[in-house]
């Protein structure tokens, strides 16, 4: 690879494009030469992200309109991005049993996470180091 690469996807928030968007980050992660333990834990992590936008994002919404974008950036140094975007609201709840593992293992995967929340939507952007082993920093 030669410089940063990009990936912008932007489709529905629907459980059905999931997968879809999922396919389309690995054959990403695929072409930018990123080894098979690391497309792993990379898509787990985004399926989690995506997975949230899909069942929270806008559930006490009234548009008509639920999107949510993916943009994935590589550089040469083995460092990824990956942004998760939405329009909706994200919701700070108490914690259910056996649920809301999501962001934790997003964390556990990621070197770095930060979550924008604003009146404009929420983003989660996930950073990933192939060359370390430390795991995520709230940013």
């Amino acid at each position: 690879m030669t410089g940063p690469s990009q990936l912008h996807l932007r489709c529905a928030a629907t459980a059905e494009r999931a997968r879809p968007l999922r396919h389309a980050l690995g054959a990403f992660l695929a072409a930018v030469d990123v080894e098979r333990s690391n497309v792993d834990d990379v898509l787990t992590a985004v399926g989690e992200a995506v997975a949230n936008v899909v069942e929270h994002a806008y559930r006490y919404q009234t548009i008509s309109d639920f999107e949510m974008e993916l943009l994935a950036r590589a550089d040469d140094g083995n460092g990824l991005s990956v942004d998760v975007v939405d329009r909706g609201r994200f919701l700070e709840r108490p914690p259910l049993p056996d649920r809301g593992f999501g962001l934790m293992i997003v964390r556990a995967i990621a070197t770095q996470v930060s979550i924008d929340k604003n009146e404009l939507g929420t983003r989660v952007r996930m950073v990933f180091d192939f060359r370390r082993g430390e795991r995520a920093t709230e940013g």
